[in-house]
């Protein structure tokens, strides 16, 4: 069926594509639909609009359109390096404290929980990619789900909308949950007793240098950004040549080079760091928006019982192996919910977390190990699918 605005009328459908990636954002600043994120409304308005025909449909293999092709080609590449030109791997050893040890801790209780999801729900044929990606995002957000997606050639497959929706859904109701631990009298046990020391405001850590979005610092951000996808489409054909593999590595390499070009020129990128961060998630939005013109409703319906059951038994068991080692580590319930935070939807909802449960010197290191969790989520994603297939 031909759809409304057909696939050759470029400007107009991604004039579409880029309304429904600020629709979503501005959604989620203005809270019009409450906890929902604005990543789900841009890829539900998108699916919406493609199943009522206005839009050609993304994942129709028998039309060719050049907009979504066109994201799909540049815009994660390029939105990568952007996103981690703050994951300064020195800084984060030295600045993030406990916060690093309970990170780290959580991380552990993820990778298991995997396995163990793994061994008792089926998520069909492709589970091993499936699982692979889950316990990318879990481990640091939404950018290692893209990012290990497109590493494992799932993008395309119709368990990525299913997922992308209950990750969403199943992360707001977990970050609820996590407001609410500190106020659970029962579990006060588990935790020593909450660091005084924690609440005191971290002078060191405050920026004094602050660095507005200029015209120049955009275009740096954009040149640099598009040097190293550059470099990694390069190399990346070697490195699948030499490993004999058919994974796209191209997303691992240029996430390689981009933590490289990070820790070996942190002064130089500080300036750049909100201005490229800024683009980077905007560029996230507008690849999500055309996922969601690939949506197909019915088969999230079908699919997402499994991916939810699957979502849950991780989060259990990784909160219940936080819980078990807190203890032993001399961690209170704050360093534990605001960790487990940075890991399930990374440094954007574990700072202000901190910040409003009154550990205002756990709000850097929130950050900074929210970061970790872009650096090292996709790799151990990867490693997992790779196991499991």
């Amino acid at each position: 069926m031909q759809s409304l605005i057909s696939p050759e009328n470029n400007l107009v459908l991604f004039f579409v594509v880029a309304g429904a990636a600020a629709f979503g954002i501005y959604s989620e600043q203005k809270k019009w639909f409450g906890k929902l994120s604005g990543i789900l409304v841009t890829m539900i308005s998108m699916s919406i609009l493609a199943m009522l025909g206005v839009l050609p449909v993304a994942s129709n293999p028998n039309v060719k359109v050049e907009v979504y092709d066109m994201v799909f080609t540049y815009f994660i590449p390029i939105s990568i390096p952007m996103l981690l030109f703050s994951s300064n791997l020195l800084k984060i050893v030295k600045e993030s404290g406990k916060l690093l040890l309970a990170y780290t801790i959580g991380a552990i209780g993820i990778v298991l929980g995997c396995f163990l999801a793994f061994s008792l729900i089926d998520l069909g044929e492709d589970a091993g990619n499936t699982a692979g990606v889950i316990a990318a995002t879990l481990i640091g957000g939404s950018v290692n789900f893209i990012a290990a997606a497109e590493s494992l050639n799932f993008s395309t497959n119709p368990m990525f909308t299913a997922t992308i929706a209950v990750d969403n859904l199943v992360s707001n109701l977990y970050t609820l949950f996590l407001f609410l631990t500190p106020s659970l009298m029962f579990l006060a046990r588990f935790f020593v007793k909450p660091k005084k020391e924690n609440q005191v405001e971290d002078t060191k850590a405050i920026e004094k240098a602050k660095f507005p979005m200029t015209l120049e610092r955009i275009a740096v951000s954009v040149f640099i950004a598009a040097l190293i996808a550059g470099l990694g489409n390069l190399l990346a054909p070697y490195l699948q040549s030499l490993l004999h593999t058919k994974l796209n590595l191209s997303i691992l390499v240029i996430t390689v080079l981009a933590v490289l070009a990070a820790n070996l020129f942190p002064k130089r990128l500080k300036p750049l760091e909100d201005t490229a961060f800024s683009l980077g998630l905007w560029m996230m939005y507008i690849f999500l928006a055309v996922i969601g013109a690939a949506t197909n409703m019915t088969q999230i319906f079908s699919i997402g019982p499994a991916v939810l059951g699957f979502y849950l038994t991780i989060m259990i068991f990784h909160f219940l192996f936080m819980m078990a080692l807190a203890k032993l580590f001399k961690l209170d319930v704050y360093e534990v919910v605001i960790s487990s935070a940075a890991n399930i939807m990374g440094p954007s909802v574990a700072a202000p977390m901190a910040a409003s449960m009154g550990q205002k010197k756990l709000v850097t290191p929130a950050i900074l190990v929210g970061i970790l969790g872009y650096i090292i989520g996709t790799f151990i994603g990867v490693s997992i699918a790779i196991y499991l297939t």
